[in-house]
């Protein structure tokens, strides 16, 4: 039987990142690749791999070229990269849809809410900027005519503000200017129908969310 060194080095990654979590794994516990690839019976590249990609999340620090510790971390930024990645795959979908449908946008109302974003940032007005954000995100389903994304976006956002409102409060300010600057990239790209242009500016800004989370 060949494997797939992509999906053996996933299914080490998720085994480690639970171990990390609930904490059988303790901060500054080390793992070396060599004694990691013993134990699930895969080459040491098969074994970095998984561990460089903890390194990405933050779960981890590379000590040497062999050598991984844990690192200081809570899981509470993994309940946040799960969801925005839900996000962040649904504008793709939108975007795809309009794409594929051959929907022109309507710009104006659009407009409306990126200047709302704005003005709440410019005002440090949280509740203002959120309400623009979720209201640009939900114009956009509604002209995708995917409205069934609408609803789960307003569940994660009530997740996420019952989860831990002072820290989403202070992650979605500090990340607010960039994500009105992407926002307006994406609705120019649309109005181009530059879908693909559209789609880089999400996926970027959805590897910045991620590098604010596991700084």
């Amino acid at each position: 039987m060949i494997l797939n060194n992509d999906c053996v080095a996933d299914e080490i990654y998720a085994s480690i990142k639970t171990a990390v979590l609930c904490q059988t794994y303790e901060i500054g516990d080390t793992i070396e690749v060599q004694n990691l690839a013993a134990e699930f019976g895969v080459s040491s590249h098969i074994a970095e791999q998984a561990l460089q990609l903890l390194c990405q999340r933050g779960l981890l620090n590379q000590l040497t070229a062999t050598m991984y510790d844990v690192k200081e971390t809570h899981s509470k930024e993994f309940y946040y990269s799960g969801r925005f990645q839900i996000m962040f795959l649904n504008m793709e979908y939108i975007i795809q849809r309009l794409k594929e449908t051959h929907i022109p946008i309507v710009k104006s109302p659009l407009s409306v809410y990126v200047e709302a974003m704005k003005v709440g940032v410019q005002n440090r007005e949280y509740t203002a900027y959120i309400n623009a954000c979720e209201g640009f995100y939900l114009e956009l389903c509604e002209q995708a005519n995917m409205h069934i994304l609408g609803k789960s976006l307003r569940t994660i956002n009530e997740q996420l503000t019952a989860f831990d409102d002072i820290f989403g409060k202070k992650f979605l300010l500090t990340s607010s200017m960039c994500t009105v600057e992407a926002v307006e990239l994406i609705l120019v790209a649309l109005e181009d129908r530059d879908y693909e242009q559209a789609i880089s500016v999400v996926q970027q800004l959805y590897h910045y969310y991620i590098s604010l989370l596991v700084d």
